[in-house]
């Protein structure tokens, strides 16, 4: 259906050629994702997938209390506190925006479908209308004409152009996640390696011992939630970049005419 864009070649930004296509590169088979909370229609390996839905619903935002004898102690807490919650929105943001995605699809496929059915039905719904994709570090863009695809599309099109604008979305976010999950992970890992210096900072602060044992508890209480951080953002990875191969494969129905 669709003919590649013949600037897409590799570089630092876009990824290098296959034998499909330079925009689309022969990864792992897709694994299949999961939206936040419908059941899905399909289910490969079950035991696996139910397991690693349990680690999903365990991934939560983090909430630090103030260590008001350490202002600095006190930034450090709440800027990475920051860094994780912009990270967990974003994921919350990908997991809301793919099973969007995937409802326009769920009257074809008796539920929710998987992501490579979508977009095979995508395929389908745009009928003659050529799609031409950029894909650069973590993201592939869909570019189409708005006209043409209106007119060659099957169904109603402004439903076919709300789900080419719901794919390229998705992959915003996937770039989103991917880019910012391994920077927090080394910077709390880097404040949780200080830890018991930082403690020893939080009792030096009160020597006299007039604010009594709050600071230090909260010290400590803070500490624990961010040791769950690291396993907790490796899940979110994990969840995305699977989610981004499922994109990856899946679209080579999209922008190969070997279709």
């Amino acid at each position: 259906m669709g003919n590649l864009c013949d600037c897409i070649c590799p570089s630092a930004e876009n990824l290098g050629p296959t034998q499909k296509t330079p925009l689309l590169a022969d990864g792992n088979k897709p694994v299949t994702s999961q939206p936040a909370n419908p059941k899905s229609a399909r289910v490969h390996n079950p035991n696996t997938e139910d397991e690693f839905m349990t680690s999903l619903e365990l991934v939560t935002p983090i909430e630090l209390g103030t260590v008001t004898t350490v202002p600095t102690l006190d930034k450090s807490f709440q800027d990475h506190a920051k860094l994780y919650n912009d990270l967990y929105s974003s994921f919350v943001d990908l997991r809301k925006c793919l099973h969007q995605f995937k409802t326009y699809f769920e009257h074809d496929t008796g539920g929710i479908p998987v992501l490579s059915e979508c977009l095979i039905l995508l395929n389908k719904r745009c009928g003659a209308a050529k799609l031409r994709g950029s894909r650069t570090k973590n993201c592939i863009q869909i570019m189409y004409d708005r006209k043409t695809v209106s007119k060659c599309c099957e169904g109603q099109p402004e439903d076919v152009i709300d789900t080419l604008e719901l794919y390229n979305t998705c992959n915003k976010h996937v770039k989103s996640v991917m880019d910012k999950s391994s920077q927090v992970k080394s910077s709390i890992s880097l404040i949780l390696e200080e830890e018991q210096k930082l403690k020893r900072e939080v009792t030096k602060a009160d020597p006299d011992g007039k604010q009594g044992p709050e600071p230090l508890r909260v010290t400590s209480k803070n500490f624990s939630k961010l040791h769950k951080l690291p396993d907790f953002i490796e899940t979110i990875h994990k969840y995305t970049s699977h989610t981004f191969n499922e994109i990856v494969n899946g679209s080579k129905v999209l922008f190969s005419d070997d279709v």
